[in-house]
């Protein structure tokens, strides 16, 4: 999940959905989460691109059915 500030609130809620709703509820099994804070403001163009967190979803997609 991205998000265009880093502050700590910011994920909260989607994580605790994800933990309560997917995992416990639904019974998905958890794989584990990326959290993209600081990609760009909500004016502008998205600046994820200058953040390390397309390699680390990239290698996180490739490990995900691994054992």
């Amino acid at each position: 999940m991205t998000a265009a500030d880093q502050f700590f609130w910011t994920f909260e809620q989607a994580v605790s959905y994800y933990q309560f709703a997917l995992v416990n509820y639904i019974g998905f099994q958890d794989k584990g989460m990326l959290l993209a804070g600081g990609c760009g403001d909500t004016n502008g163009k998205p600046q994820i691109h200058k953040t390390p967190y397309l390699e680390q979803a990239y290698e996180f997609g490739k490990g995900i059915y691994k054992a």
